[in-house]
């Protein structure tokens, strides 16, 4: 009789990766693929390095693997980007391999309707139920559009728990 195969629950960690069709399309993807989005208006943007620690703090955290999340992969610079609501860049300042991109700041993105290419790839794509702001100034779309369902100050208590140094238990004399 055969055995039965557990499915096996998808995880941001093996995300990684893209799979060969995925990374052909992303490579092959032309210049009108993304667009450089305004941050600030509400929202910022947390750049982890390496890519595969962003991922396992967000499996650590137990955020939902689909759509709505706004995470980006950089696969050429090996980085994950998170959308969060503004006003905890405080938080990264001393954080290795953490930088926010605030007001002031510009996000490559994906164009609506695409994934993205090998520098901006949608991991989770924005919710579609937040509506669409503009800057006044210039009337360029913001990272203010999309959702930031990542709650921050618990998405830093899971890189601190990853980055923190496991201790080898002492020898019992």
């Amino acid at each position: 009789m055969a055995k039965s195969q557990t499915p096996v629950t998808p995880t941001w960690v093996t995300l990684h990766v893209p799979d060969d069709k995925t990374l052909a399309r992303l490579r092959g993807a032309g210049s009108g693929s993304t667009r450089f989005v305004a941050c600030g208006a509400g929202r910022d943007a947390v750049v982890i390095s390496p890519l595969q620690r962003g991922l396992a703090a967000l499996d650590a955290l137990g955020v939902p693997l689909g759509a709505g999340q706004s995470v980006l992969a950089d696969h050429s610079r090996q980085e994950l980007i998170v959308v969060v609501e503004d006003g905890w860049a405080h938080l990264w300042e001393d954080v290795p391999g953490v930088r926010v991109l605030s007001l002031g700041s510009w996000l490559l993105v994906p164009v609506p309707g695409t994934a993205g290419s090998y520098a901006a790839h949608w991991l989770s794509s924005p919710a579609r139920d937040v509506p669409d702001l503009l800057r006044e100034q210039d009337r360029e779309p913001g990272l203010g559009s999309m959702s930031a369902r990542v709650d921050p100050r618990a998405l830093y208590d899971a890189l601190a728990t990853l980055d923190r140094p496991v201790l080898a238990p002492a020898a019992v004399s």
